[in-house]
């Protein structure tokens, strides 16, 4: 199979205004954020979602049917763009002699693929990365319990959409940074359903898997990371208890280290208040006793 790549002379990736695209994308998931939020809490990708389901009280029976509906949604997306774009494509492919079997650059406008030179595993290790950056972020912005998060005010969702392009800024050019799973799934999807065939499935270097396994690892890693070592440290949690994975974090360093206590010595009696709940989302009746927080407000603290 012929494939065509465009890639600039120079190594980096700025002649093609990279970082521009990295800001578009970014500002398009904020605004999506401020579209969305109060309705659903802005679920726009399965990695949050699990992620949240775990750490932040997120209804576990709803995590199946938003993942679904965060996949079909990207699928529109996709059928939608090349609704508009289709004519611009055939262009390219007469042009340049190619087809959209064949063309990278054709690929690249439905979902994401990887450098020549990078193969399957190193995508999925990048995302990894990457979307363990993008959970550990978003999930530092939105924790009411840290007092220079964005949890309180319309700044979050500006400030993950920043979060996501710095992200694409840094590493996009090597795979095209999906993040996430439905983002890049539906409209590989979509392009298998409009002829792409092989292009989309299994993709350039079999790359399907990775954009799809590499965020859901790479989040839970990122939001664990945060929930472990910075969140039990927080104001808030010193207040008002520490939530059942902190306890559980705690008792396991007190096995292993018997002399160490992760957390704040001495607020081991206090009762947890098992109704905090920040998960976007969630129905429990948040008592969480912060400044700023309705202590009759259901936990619609959303991303």
């Amino acid at each position: 199979m012929t494939l065509l790549f465009q890639t600039p002379t120079a190594p980096g990736p700025y002649l093609q205004a990279y970082f521009g695209v990295a800001i578009a994308w970014g500002l398009a998931v904020a605004f999506a954020i401020y579209g969305t939020g109060a309705v659903s809490g802005a679920h726009l990708n399965p990695a949050v979602t699990l992620s949240v389901s775990i750490f932040r009280g997120f209804p576990k029976w709803k995590v199946l049917p938003y993942i679904i509906a965060q996949c079909f949604g990207c699928f529109v997306g996709a059928y939608g763009m090349w609704s508009m774009w289709h004519p611009q494509f055939h262009t390219f492919w007469e042009v340049n002699n190619t087809s959209m079997t064949e063309s990278v650059s054709s690929a690249n406008v439905f979902f994401t693929n990887p450098q020549p030179n990078r193969d399957a595993v190193d995508m999925f290790i990048g995302q990894i990365y990457q979307t363990a950056i993008l959970l550990f972020g978003v999930f530092a912005v939105t924790d009411p319990y840290n007092p220079n998060s964005f949890s309180h005010n319309g700044l979050a969702a500006f400030l993950i959409g920043f979060l996501v392009a710095m992200i694409g800024g840094a590493f996009g050019f090597l795979e095209g940074w999906a993040l996430n799973p439905a983002r890049d799934f539906g409209p590989r999807l979509c392009a298998y359903a409009l002829g792409f065939g092989p292009a989309a499935f299994p993709g350039f270097h079999d790359s399907w898997w990775p954009p799809i396994a590499g965020p859901l690892v790479g989040g839970l890693i990122g939001a664990t990371l945060y929930e472990a070592f910075l969140r039990p440290f927080m104001p808030g949690i010193v207040a008002h208890g520490y939530t059942p994975f902190m306890r559980t974090w705690n008792r396991t360093f007190l096995y292993v280290f018997p002399k160490m206590v992760v957390g704040h010595p001495g607020k081991e009696e206090l009762p947890y208040a098992g109704d905090i709940n920040v998960g976007p989302g969630a129905v429990e009746v948040q008592h969480t006793g912060i400044p700023g927080f309705s202590k009759d407000r259901r936990g619609d603290r959303r991303f």
